[in-house]
């Protein structure tokens, strides 16, 4: 029996696609190598979203080649799209992304391709990617879109995925409903620019519409979308959320600045008041919604009243939690060859502030969770996660996938982080 293994780097588009091939491989009978076990293949899922994760995905090769001296290391992913020699003359094969839609087949010859450049990311078909619950998970991930035509000076992703296009609806609501026959509990529902899927299709179709046939197509499993941008969240989105409780009451909306100027220098097709008008608007519709964010410090330019200007919009709106990233220069992208790029000092200053806004909120709204009655799914080690995103410390052990309700008795601290408590 031959034995693989696979690593993924970065986003939940590259888990989906590397739990699509695993299961590929193991149809054709290769066995998932365990700890310690030595293994045919190595196959890695690289991510160059920025320079530091490129940078990181190409250790993780290295690292692979080290630890497996005698397999194939096969690399795959965005950052072998936009380097791909950095890969091959470290002694690794290639598999460039126009060939992922063939799926294990594209790994049956002896060896793939060493040239420095590669297809067009989307000169093949659509990539499937599923995932549902195991050892590591328990939560299924479903992937509907992949590419991106948006093109943020800061964003290197539609050079490394090609242009924006979606998996039929039937064919998405039939894998939906294959997760939601295998037990699968939630459905975490994920793409690159997720909010534009079926606008590739003639006629354009809807993610509202996406939403509802996928939940008549399994009557189980909740829905939780990955990120959206805030223009994406639609009058019709919100309205689905008020009227089905298996769509999650949980948004993520990326921000990535507050500061108008820096918005439409970098590309956003937003300025901070549309923003703020759709997390008012979704919050208000929506009483207990969970609204996160990502933002960026140290963008190219970036002032000290940029920041504030982030800050005080951030500080003013009900969101719940943020994710914030120092920005990280990616050669290939507009923003690297912009001027003025803020010390790192700065940016780490930023940062810190920033995630001390965002842990206030957070601590804050987990509080106002208190007394409430919610549904959890277990995630094991007596902990499970609510529709609402919050992690629960349950009263006592219960295998992991199960779907529980809970009664909220308090907020305690794990970590540094809110946890609620949740009794039977």
């Amino acid at each position: 029996m031959k034995r693989y293994t696979v690593a993924s780097l970065g986003c939940k588009v590259n888990q989906a696609e590397a739990a699509h091939l695993a299961g590929q491989m193991r149809e054709r009978g290769w066995l998932a190598a365990g700890d310690g076990q030595a293994v045919d293949l190595a196959l890695l899922f690289t991510c160059s979203v920025t320079g530091v994760a490129a940078r990181q995905s190409r250790q993780m090769a290295r690292r692979l080649r080290r630890a497996h001296p005698g397999a194939r290391v096969v690399v795959t992913g965005c950052d072998v799209q936009a380097e791909p020699q950095a890969y091959s003359q470290a002694g690794c094969e290639v598999l460039g992304r126009a060939a992922l839609a063939q799926g294990a087949e594209a790994l049956s010859g002896s060896s793939l391709d060493q040239a420095t450049a590669l297809p067009a990311p989307d000169a093949g078909g659509f990539c499937p990617g599923a995932q549902a619950p195991g050892p590591e998970r328990t939560r299924g991930l479903l992937k509907v879109q992949d590419g991106c035509n948006a093109h943020c000076a800061y964003c290197i992703v539609p050079s490394t995925r090609g242009r924006s296009r979606s998996l039929p609806l039937d064919q998405a609501a039939g894998a939906f409903a294959e997760l939601g026959r295998s037990g699968t509990a939630e459905v975490v529902l994920t793409g690159i620019h997720l909010g534009r899927w079926g606008w590739d299709f003639t006629p354009r179709q809807e993610l509202a519409e996406l939403l509802r046939a996928l939940l008549a197509a399994h009557p189980a499993p909740r829905l939780r979308l990955s990120s959206l941008e805030s223009e994406e969240l639609t009058p019709e989105i919100i309205e689905l959320a008020a009227a089905e409780p298996r769509l999650v009451p949980h948004f993520h909306l990326p921000l990535q600045t507050g500061s108008a100027r820096l918005l439409k220098q970098m590309g956003r097709p937003y300025g901070p008041e549309d923003y703020a008008r759709t997390v008012r608007v979704a919050a208000a519709a929506l009483p207990g919604l969970c609204l996160g964010a990502d933002v960026l410090v140290g963008l190219p330019g970036e002032s000290d009243q940029d920041f504030e200007q982030t800050r005080g919009l951030l500080a003013g709106l009900p969101i719940s939690y943020l994710h914030v990233f120092p920005y990280s220069s990616r050669p290939g992208t507009r923003a690297a060859d912009m001027a003025d790029h803020p010390a790192p000092e700065v940016s780490k200053e930023r940062a810190a502030v920033l995630r001390e806004l965002g842990l206030a909120k957070k601590r804050a709204y987990y509080q106002a969770q208190v007394g409430s009655s919610q549904e959890v799914i277990v995630e094991g080690s007596g902990l499970g996660r609510g529709a609402n995103y919050c992690l629960v410390r349950l009263a006592k052990e219960t295998p992991a996938g199960n779907r529980l309700r809970v009664n909220i008795t308090g907020c305690e601290e794990l970590d540094g982080q809110p946890l609620l408590v949740g009794a039977f």
